[in-house]
């Protein structure tokens, strides 16, 4: 977290312009496709805070009637990494791109742009998944290749639709992994104390 914020700094510091942000944006805008944009959009719904709390309500459901473990591991994981960027956002207060500038196709005008909550929902799913399944002693292989790839799409969207910036979804990741990679390590520390407590553990 504290890596994410020194970036968020860093980047709020210097300005868009100086860091190439702001050129990638327009380059960004200026290729769009009514396909593309359909996609982005489609993305900009699916993660927003409303649905992606139900679609993570319904997945950990689904999970439940499986492994209780698994399906509170998983709730509690996303939380944590996904509600990280609050600090940051609150902390950085970086403006949004300019939205005459990059044609911007959402309406965002805080100061919030980094880091992205999109971006941080999408990672912190896939990380808490992942995470617990090696936890369980499943193999992650395919949750990892298939949830980065999901990370990269809601990423490059917030991009597309002109609201975020590049470190903005970098940054994003940062909190979200070192989050829930703090929690899972935390919960472990707490599992083997109580553990050697109720004489479990030699």
């Amino acid at each position: 977290m504290v890596a994410g914020l020194l970036l968020g700094l860093a980047v709020t510091r210097l300005g868009a312009t100086r860091t190439g942000e702001l050129a990638v944006d327009i380059s960004v805008a200026d290729h769009r496709t009514g396909a593309l944009t359909a996609v982005a959009r489609f993305f900009d719904v699916a993660f927003s805070p409303g649905v992606a709390l139900v679609l993570l309500l319904l997945l950990c459901g689904l999970i439940w009637r499986r492994s209780h473990f698994a399906a509170t591991a998983i709730a509690l994981l996303t939380i944590v990494g996904w509600l990280s960027v609050e600090v940051g956002k609150a902390v950085v207060q970086r403006p949004r791109p300019p939205a005459a500038t990059v044609h911007a196709l959402v309406s965002e005008t805080a100061a919030d742009s980094y880091p992205s909550g999109h971006t941080a929902f999408a990672a912190a799913a896939v990380i808490a998944i992942a995470t617990t399944m090696t936890l369980v002693g499943r193999r992650a292989t395919v949750a990892w290749a298939v949830g980065l790839s999901l990370v990269l799409l809601v990423a490059a969207s917030r991009l597309y639709l002109g609201v975020h910036y590049l470190a903005d979804v970098a940054g994003s990741v940062i909190f979200a992994g070192g989050s829930v990679l703090l929690g899972v390590a935390l919960w472990a520390r707490l599992l083997v104390g109580r553990s050697q407590h109720d004489g479990m553990l030699p």
